[in-house]
């Protein structure tokens, strides 16, 4: 298993893994290439065996604050610790002191870090 920054050439990858894991606005790699290179991002990948099997992006200021935005791997590679070790390097290159992030469907495995748990919302344009 190698964890390791995010490269132009994993951009199809993630796209593939978004398809699998059902995240319709990540599918197109070119999507994937800039959420992954955006200012102030951070993105790693997981890769086992020559495939890409789990991924994680976060943006942060740098210094303070940074919001992990992403963190998918493959079903059949889940259990394993990759996203662990996906959101550790991910918040580690953000250089930021805290990292907050919302979930709907893994309060358990984000309960496992040391945590002050909060209330959170995802506001979007024209609400």
């Amino acid at each position: 298993m190698d964890i390791r920054p995010f490269e132009d050439g994993d951009a199809a990858g993630i796209a593939r893994l978004s398809t699998t894991v059902q995240w319709p606005s990540l599918t197109d790699p070119a999507v994937v290439r800039q959420v992954c290179t955006a200012q102030g991002a951070a993105a790693y990948v997981a890769v086992a065996e020559g495939s890409l099997v789990g991924w994680a992006q976060a943006l942060g200021d740098g210094v303070l604050q940074s919001h992990l935005s992403f963190v998918a791997v493959h079903p059949e590679h889940r259990r394993r610790g990759i996203a662990r070790l996906l959101v550790t390097a991910t918040f580690q290159a953000t250089g930021t002191k805290r990292m907050d992030l919302i979930t709907d469907s893994a309060q358990g495995f984000y309960a496992e870090f040391e945590h002050k748990r909060m209330s959170g919302f995802r506001i979007y344009p024209g609400a």
